[in-house]
Formats: C-alpha cells, structure tokens, sequence
C-alpha cells in the first residue's frame, strides 16, 4: 500500500493539475511512446507510464511534459529516489511551478536532506505566500523529533510478507490489518496503479501469538534476493479497472511457482463474512460488539459505482452479524467524493474519518460523525487546527481521548508522520505534537493504534522499503504528570480547564475532561511551569519537574482555581496596560555570592518606590542558580539570595508581609547550561538572578497572558 487514501485523492485531484506542453520529437516510436505514457498517466496506471515516459526521455531529456509525468508517477508509487532525481531536473526549469518546488521539498525531506528541502519549502511559499503548511515546514527543526528517540523500542512484526501489510486496528483479542499477500491461487486481477495484487483484510485472533522480531532478521527473510520479492506497495485505487490478465501483473511480486508469499505467522486467516471483495479493503475499525466498519472500493452488492468523471471513490461499509455477513453503507458516502479510513472511540459512538468531500482545508482532511441510536450525524471537520493543506489520515482515538493520525501537512521527517493531540469535546486541547523517532521515520509512518495503559501499540511504516506492521513498547521509564482541577471554594471539578505547560522546548497545551482530570508524558530531566486557566477564575501557577525522576513516576498535581471578583476581574481586563506600569527588572548576582550587587540596587530602589505608590501590591521573588554545585548547595544558595532580596526592600520601607520568598536552586534555568555542559560565563550569568511576580488584587499579573484573556 502505501497510503490506502492518499493516492487515491491525489489521484482525484490530478485532473486540477495542469500539465504544461512542450515540443517533443516527432519521430514515431517516441511520439507512440508519449501516447502511451500519457494515456497510462490520465488512467492513473503509474507503472505503466513509468515505462513508456522512461523511453521518450531517453530520446529527448528535455521534454518537460514527460519529466512532469515521470517523476509524479514516481511520487504517487513511493519510489521516492527516482521522484528526487526528477523533481531535482524540474526544480532547474524555468519558469519554475509551484507544485514542483512543493514536491522536490517533500522528495528532499525522505532522503532526509532536511536543509535543503526547508529552503525549497521557502521556495514555495514565496510562490504560494497563503499556505499554512509551508510556512511551518520552513520554521521546523527535524532535529527536535529525535528528543525522546530512547522512549520507545520498534521491532518488526512476523505478520509481515514480502507484499504490503498495514492499518493495524485491534479487533476482539486479536488484530485486524491489510495485506495485498498472495497465498494460494495465482493473481488473477491487478491493481493498475502500480500492477500489484488487491487488498484484503486479514485477522489474528490472539495478540499473544504475534512475535517481534528485529530488522536485520526479519528483514533478510522476507526480502533476501532468492525470493525475488519487490518492495512494493499499494493502496486505494481511483478506480476500480482492474485486469484478469496474469501477464500484466508485476513479476518482480511474485513468491513460488503459484505466486505465493512466504508468510511467517500461520495464525492469521483472511477475515471471513462477506467483507472482503475482488477490489481493494482498506483501514477498519471496530464496534464494541464485534461489527467493523470499513474502507472498500466503491462497490457494492456486486456493482461498482463511478463519479461524474468516471472515477471509482473510496466508501465506508459497515459490516453487522455473527459472521459479518450484512453490509450497509455509512450515510454520509457519495460517489462524488471519497471517505475511509475509520476511528471508532471505545463505546463506538463517534466516528473519525478521512475524506476529500468539498468545503476542506486541504488533499484529505479529519472528520467525525456521532451515532445517535442507529443514526450518524452529519459529518464535522474537525478544523484547522488538525487538518492543514496536505493530507490528515489514519486517525485512532485512545481511551482517554488522544487522537493519533498521519499527516503530510504538519512538520516532520519525511513522508506521512504520526501526530498525537487530546480532544475536548472534539475538540483539539492544543497543537498536534509530531510523536518523533523511532515511531516517526524520513518514510511514511502512519496507522498508529495504542494499548489502554499507553505501553505498547502497532504501527505501518514503509521505512525498509515496503509497508510493514511494526510493534512499538516503552524501553524506559515513564513519569506522568497527572492531577485534577476544582473550584477552590466548592471543590466541584472544573472541566474544560486549561493547563499551559512552559519547558526550554516550548509549550504545550492541555485541557481537563469532565471530570476535571487531566493526565500526559513529561518529557526526561525538565523542568514544567504550569499555569491553570479557566474563564472567570483567577489564573494558578505551580512548578514541577522530571529531574532526577528515574523510574516510572507519577507526579500528582492537584490545582484549585478561585473565582474572580470585582478587584480580581479589573487587574485581568486592563492586563495590558497594567503590565507597562507594573513591569519590574530581575536582578543578578556574581559566582557563588548572594549579595546585591549595585547594579541591583537601583533596580530594587525602583521596585521599593512602586510598591510604596501601590499599597496594593506585593510580589514574589524567584530567586535562581546556575547549574554548578550540588542540588542541596544551589537550593540553599539561592534561598539566601532570595532573602536578600527581601532584606534591601525592607530596609526601603516595604513590609516583609508584603515579599514571598520563592528559591530554585538550579531547576529552572533559562538556557541548556545543565550541569557538565560548557557554557559562556554570559550564558551562566542569565541563570544567576531573582525575578519577581507582581501580585495586584490576588492576580498574579506577571504570569497573565493577555493575548489569551
């Protein structure tokens, strides 16, 4: 396969591109084989074109038209080198196409030249300024993908043959998958997209009976060159054609003598009822009481349906019975358009999908439907926030309400990368987080399917050339920070709350659920400001941290978030204007010392003549140190020079009632000096300081964020 959907929707959406025309020779075996090539190409039947474009190229290399053709048909059949190779040759022709700088970008990035291709995403946008997309590619560091590279171990799977294998869903005790696997009988109909055999979906009933195996050994097996197996791929067809000519089918595919693929897990059997067809299965998911629903091929009761221009879409089936054997389709199908690709939360009444029907933001976007009954509502996108201008599919939904899909459109490694981000009330809590290595590759990585406890999971990549099922497991601790926000006064949970969570990195966003909960990964040795927010409630800030946490942890927090009054509410509404006034200097310190330094001292004098025109005022004073010396040295140091500060506003006049001491030792550095790395004294300066919070009407004024009230 290689992206059930994806294909199949740029395929639709090909007939958009314009193809630009160019002289070529007028000898008649070249202009044959430009017919052909053509032809093969509006029919969507990629190898094909391969050939017969390869040919005329050999003859004229500068026949743009043809190396437009050649290289997007080796786009759309993931041979990714070759499509580099080319889009390199069109990205030197002038006048240069937008959708050429855009596809060499996505071509670079597989070969993980990450530098180059971010300047030809610039490349594109400055060709399309209005595309969300390329502006986020062009401020990504790849780099930052790799922070949590040891958090998980990826094994290949023995469900995998040297054919395409993908979509893991979890199904009874056991898994459902696809597989365009020959076992049995010689292929009798082809998949003219890249002449490979249909997809059927295939389950094992026990997950104990899948083994892992590392890449070297199962990877040998299934591709050591006496086998003769190609790293094909497939997905889901534009169209239904199809040939029941053996000779069309690609030789490279074939196993034995009868065509079939050496398969090293016996236990799985093709899923029985009367789901899988002639054409292609895809992606399912599953029903609490054993119905799936499914992706197939606009086909059914033994017709295949077309759109107004002759293509055959992808639909969604469901599938009820003891054995699967009655088939309905989803209301919200239409043979002008396609979905697939389901997610199914636990209790089976919101459905995720993938679909290119009109009103999108991009190629394929996220939707959901809930089931009312035995009725689906109409379908929602699930907004802009998650879909982009490239292509949203493969979604899953955990437990806890975490949605993991692929996308090409947010930034990452190459090819389809899996995202993760909570929904609240369908919603999304914050920004898709890219899940990184070793889960995310510079390959497509997509169908990412996750246990309750989080631990382990199965996910498709077509990093070792093919599309294979691997297996993922926590390699290393885990410290989860979890907690439960409630009114301070009535202690009833507040749902919806949000939590900002502040790291070196960045920050991230998460929302309690109804129960006023919330729960997340915190990333190894960090340090976390979390600030708690609920509209008309008095913002809370607390501090935790990973460091020195070296097994699986919890680290609870629970946060009481007061409601606002008149005082409270007048502080947040002018938060702008009261932050000119109110702005207050942090001060530093020298080496090992807590005394104020006389740079400081006017900057406290300053703060002591606001505070004396404010009596309304206090503040707290985060006193800090750089990383060297022991954890208990630093802590003590920095208390010290924190009552310092408090000492010289005292002896300004300022009541002590009015200063919070607040000390950190060295777990709150502004930059990446940890302890051991070398630094400029200039960078350990910016960690020797005190910062102080400004407190006006029980309103924490320096941890506002006024473009978010």
């Amino acid at each position: 396969m290689k992206h059930f959907l994806q294909r199949f929707f740029l395929a639709c959406c090909l007939a958009c591109v314009c193809l630009g025309s160019t002289a070529y020779s007028q000898s008649s075996n070249q202009s044959r084989s430009f017919k052909a090539g053509k032809s093969a190409f509006d029919s969507f039947r990629y190898m094909d074109a391969i050939g017969s474009l390869s040919r005329v190229l050999v003859a004229d290399s500068s026949n743009v038209e043809a190396m437009e053709m050649l290289a997007y048909s080796f786009r759309q059949t993931k041979r990714y080198p070759e499509a580099l190779r080319w889009y390199e040759k069109l990205s030197q022709t002038k006048p240069l196409k937008a959708e050429w700088a855009l596809f060499y970008a996505e071509a670079l990035a597989t070969d993980q030249q990450y530098e180059k291709s971010e300047n030809w995403y610039r490349a594109y946008l400055r060709l399309i300024p209005a595309d969300r997309r390329a502006l986020a590619f062009a401020r990504s560091n790849p780099g930052a993908f790799a922070n949590e590279a040891t958090f998980w171990r990826v094994s290949l799977t023995d469900l995998n043959t040297s054919a395409s294998e993908y979509g893991p869903v979890f199904y009874k005790n056991g898994l459902l998958f696809n597989s365009n696997r020959v076992t049995e009988h010689p292929v009798k109909r082809v998949f003219p997209w890249d002449n490979t055999p249909f997809t059927n979906l295939y389950y094992i009933n026990d997950l104990k009976r899948i083994r892992t195996m590392n890449d070297h050994s199962i990877g040998s097996y299934l591709k050591r060159p006496s086998l003769g197996w190609k790293q094909n791929d497939d997905d889901t067809a534009p169209t239904s054609n199809d040939s029941k000519t053996l000779g069309q089918f690609d030789p490279s595919v074939y196993g034995d003598s009868t065509g079939a693929s050496p398969v090293l897990n016996n236990g799985i059997e093709l899923l029985r009822g009367n789901v899988n067809s002639k054409y292609h299965e895809g992606p399912a998911a599953a029903f609490p009481d054993g119905s799936i629903i499914f992706t197939r091929n606009n086909y059914f009761r033994g017709r295949a349906g077309q759109s107004e221009k002759g293509i055959n879409k992808l639909k969604l089936y469901i599938a009820t019975g003891n054995k699967l054997g009655t088939i309905s389709e989803f209301p919200y199908n239409s043979d002008e358009y396609s979905t697939g690709h389901p997610a199914l939360t636990p209790d089976g009444n919101i459905l995720v999908f993938s679909s290119d029907m009109p009103g999108g933001y991009g190629g394929t976007d996220l939707y959901y439907s809930v089931r009312s009954g035995s009725q689906w509502t109409r379908p929602i996108n699930l907004g802009k926030q998650i879909n982009t201008e490239g292509n949203e599919q493969f979604p899953s939904i955990s437990a806890e309400g975490v949605l993991f899909f692929a996308s090409t459109g947010h930034p990452g490694l190459g090819g389809l990368d899996v995202f993760q981000v909570s929904l609240v009330n369908m919603r999304p809590s914050g920004a898709p987080r890219n899940m990184g290595t070793p889960i995310n590759s510079s390959k497509d990585d997509f169908g990412f399917i996750r246990t309750a406890d989080g631990k382990s999971g199965y996910f498709s990549s077509n990093r070792g050339g093919n599309d294979d099922i691997y297996h993922f497991e926590q390699a290393t601790y885990r410290v989860i920070l979890e907690g439960r926000v409630t009114d301070g006064r009535s202690r009833l949970p507040l749902a919806g709350s949000r939590l900002l969570l502040r790291t070196l990195d960045g920050t991230d966003t998460v929302h309690t659920n109804a129960r006023g909960e919330f729960r997340l990964d915190m990333k190894k040795e960090t340090d976390y400001e979390i600030t708690a927010q609920k509209l008309g409630y008095v913002n809370q800030l607390v501090f935790r941290s990973s460091i020195g946490i070296e097994t699986d942890s919890v680290v609870r927090t629970d946060v009481q978030l007061f409601k606002t009054e008149s005082s409270q509410q007048y502080v947040i509404s002018n938060c702008d204007s009261l932050k000119r006034v109110f702005a207050v200097e942090s001060i530093f310190y020298d080496l090992d010392r807590d005394e104020i330094r006389a740079d400081a001292r006017r900057s406290l004098d300053k703060l002591a003549a606001l505070m004396r025109a404010h009596p309304e005022m206090s503040v707290i004073t985060s006193s800090h140190c750089d990383s060297r010396a022991s954890e208990e040295y630093n802590r003590n140091l920095s208390m010290r020079r924190g009552m310092s500060a408090r000492s010289y506003l005292i002896s300004r006049g300022i009541s002590g009632s009015r200063i919070k001491v607040e000390y950190y030792g060295k777990t709150r550095l502004l930059n990446r000096c940890y302890d051991g790395v070398i630094c400029s004294e200039a960078d350990q300066q910016l960690n020797r300081r005190t910062e102080f919070d400004v407190i006006l009407n029980g309103v924490n004024l320096s941890q506002l964020d006024c473009d978010e009230l």
